[in-house]
């Protein structure tokens, strides 16, 4: 890895960990994440149900607080 590349990531974490400082803002950002594998991993199998369908089932079940 060249020293350009790793100041790169370098700045990058940094932005991240400005946008994340908080506890709230971290989850957020996780369950966001956690969101789009589901509905990633949902469509790989062809199952009908895309990011916004599972967000209200999920919030309607209340499986994910704050959601």
């Amino acid at each position: 890895m060249t020293k350009k590349e790793m100041t790169s990531i370098q700045k990058g974490l940094a932005k991240w960990q400005e946008r994340h400082a908080d506890i709230n803002s971290l989850r957020k950002a996780y369950r966001e994440k956690i969101l789009k594998w589901v509905a990633d991993s949902m469509e790989f199998e062809k199952e009908p149900v895309d990011i916004n369908r599972l967000r209200e089932l999920l919030k309607k079940e209340k499986i994910v607080p704050g959601l």
